[in-house]
């Protein structure tokens, strides 16, 4: 009898022990600076208010407000700041530290703009574990720093776009190069280039920066590892965008 109490405890602490173990390679991040509002719709529907140290998940759809700067620091280093009316999903993250094997992460980006500094995920065993998607492309990240803006089309009765700007997705490498995929097409830009995606199904293009895109200024306080508190919408990276 002792010897088969022994045995049970000893199977409910190794799986209390995988539980712990899974649970920490598919954590997220947490709010690390926040001005303004901020909300999440988790998996289930539920919508939450967050706050700084607020931690966020797989599933997550994180949504800012009109006025609203957020910065999310992940657990594998990474971090992602949001500009104001910027709606984006993390779809799938897995992290951990001893199974490089296993990174993965992917967001999407259905609304506004972000600057992000990528973490470990992607630097290690599988560059490709990194993905964001637009409306018009896939960004894969081979770099640190880089910006995404997502420029969807006005809704009816809503002033047209400033000019210069037209739908679609724009990223502008800072450091390194990318590749943009799209329409069967590569279109590889450099340091200081801006590459724009206008749909999936036609051809990325190089151009010149649009005097209106929207940027990425947090305010002072926000932490960039560029050093930089006000990102010009294009400012950015080393990534694929397919």
């Amino acid at each position: 009898m002792q010897g088969m109490t022994a045995s049970r405890a000893a199977r409910a602490i190794a799986v209390t022990t995988l539980l712990a173990g899974a649970q920490l390679a598919l954590a997220a991040g947490t709010v690390t600076h926040l001005s303004g509002t901020l909300y999440v719709k988790r998996a289930d529907g539920a919508i939450r208010l967050l706050s700084e140290r607020s931690r966020v998940t797989q599933g997550d759809e994180l949504s800012t407000e009109r006025s609203t700067y957020a910065q999310v620091k992940f657990d594998d280093g990474g971090q992602v700041t949001l500009r104001p009316n910027t709606r984006v999903k993390i779809d799938s993250f897995a992290f951990d530290k001893a199974e490089p094997k296993k990174d993965g992460f992917v967001m999407s980006l259905l609304k506004g703009g972000f600057r992000a500094i990528t973490g470990l995920i992607g630097k290690r065993a599988n560059r490709n574990a990194y993905r964001v998607t637009t409306s018009t492309a896939t960004i894969g990240i081979r770099g640190t720093d880089y910006t995404a803006i997502n420029v969807l089309p006005p809704e009816q009765n809503a002033p047209p776009l400033p000019p210069g700007l037209r739908p679609g997705s724009y990223v502008q490498v800072a450091d390194g190069a990318i590749v943009m995929i799209s329409g069967g097409r590569e279109q590889v830009a450099q340091q200081g280039q801006t590459v724009y995606s206008p749909g999936r199904n036609l051809p990325p293009e190089l151009i010149p920066p649009p005097p209106s895109l929207p940027r990425v200024a947090p305010p002072p306080s926000f932490s960039q590892s560029s050093g930089s508190a006000s990102i010009n919408a294009g400012d950015g990276p080393e990534c694929v965008i397919q």
